[in-house]
Parts: structure tokens; sequence; C-alpha cells
């Protein structure tokens, strides 16, 4: 387990609206029974099923349509944003999908305190591109974090990663074939659902690319 937190680049922004009364009472009610501390995972006991780790999950459509379709694993949600946790909150309010756990916090840190071959599968979708050239360093998506991903991962595991930002997919492609242990298995989409924000995107003409890796 890696648990050494040397000085990092955050790949987001804080941006937050305030909430309101009602926002607060929401969280007070849903927070305990889908939160966990975001170093406190290992200690839960999520065993039993396969586990699904979904990065910067936005306003949850992709996270709770797979985990409605997929009861048969565990979803666990990392977002650093209380607004997209909260619509996640809402929706789970209202449908009963009972597999989905949320984190609030960084995903480096998540993974930094992982088990080896703790997740059946990681996915990272339409992560902030930075496209900015002196902004690259801030991308999620990178060397060392594509590095805790492979080592958490089991054998036989998958990364799956979206983005509309070919400069970024194909970063990201040369840096997973540099990795050993790891096998391309296609640019499908599988399950993945097309979100407001893709949407978004494909209106301005960005087309997205799928990246699938597995681990050997």
């Amino acid at each position: 387990m890696s648990v050494d937190h040397p000085r990092r680049i955050r790949s987001y922004a804080r941006r937050e609206r305030t909430f309101t009364e009602g926002a607060k009472a929401l969280w007070e009610r849903r927070w305990p029974e889908r939160g966990i501390c975001e170093t406190a995972w290992p200690t839960l006991g999520l065993s039993g099923k396969p586990t699904v780790l979904d990065i910067g999950f936005g306003d949850g459509e992709a996270l709770l349509s797979a985990a409605d379709a997929d009861p048969e694993r565990h979803y666990v949600g990392v977002e650093v944003y209380k607004n997209g946790i909260m619509k996640v909150l809402r929706a789970l309010a209202e449908r009963d999908i009972p597999n989905v756990k949320l984190i609030e916090g960084d995903a480096q840190l998540v993974l930094a305190v992982l088990p080896d071959a703790s997740l059946d599968e990681v996915r990272v979708f339409f992560p902030d591109p930075w496209p900015k050239a002196r902004h690259h360093k801030r991308r999620l998506v990178r060397a060392p974090f594509l590095n805790e991903v492979v080592r958490t991962l089991k054998p036989g595991g998958l990364f799956h990663m979206a983005t509309d930002w070919a400069p970024y997919a194909e970063e990201v492609r040369l840096t997973m074939e540099s990795l050993k242990g790891l096998e391309a298995v296609g640019e499908e989409r599988g399950t993945r659902v097309s979100s407001k924000f893709e949407r978004r995107g494909q209106r301005l003409g960005n087309e997205p690319t799928d990246l699938r890796f597995r681990k050997a």
C-alpha cells in the first residue's frame, strides 16, 4: 500500500456554491449512509463483490446509470466538488441504487491508501484536459497517477478513460503503452452512457475517445 504523500500538484481548482438550507439538510440525512472518508475505505471491508472506482463523476449521470444496470458490483464514486456529490445524493434519495458509495476528496489520496490489487475497474471520464501547455502538469491522468491505478487494479482489472481532447488522449495512450503488464483492449465505450458534458462537447465539434487497458 502506498502511504507517502509527496507535494502534489492539484488537478482541480476549488469552485463551490453555497448550499441552501434544504441542501444542507439533505446532506446531513443522506451523507452518513452513502459517504466514505477518503482515507477510511480500506477499513470498510467492501468485499464479496467486485469494486469499480469512478473518479471525477461530475453530475453522476454515468455513475448512477452504470451502478443501476450492474447490481453485482460495488460502485465507489470520488469527486472533489460538493455540488456534484449533492446531485447524486438527491438522485439516490429518489432511486433505490444500493451499490453506490461516495467519497468527497482527491482521487490521488484515495488511491494512495488502497491496498495493492484491490480494484476491479477504475474509470475516469472526461477529466479536465488543462489544454494550455503551461497547465499540462495539472492533468490528473499522468504517469504517477497511472502507476497508482495499475498498482491498485487486480490482475485482469480494467482502466477506462474517456476524453474529448485529442492531444490528451494521445498522451495517455502513449503512457499506458509504456507501462509493463498492461494491454490495450480497444476503444469501445462499453456501457458508458453519454453525459451532459460529452453532449455539450460534441455540439462544439469535440468527439470523445475511449481508452481501455487491462492489467495482465
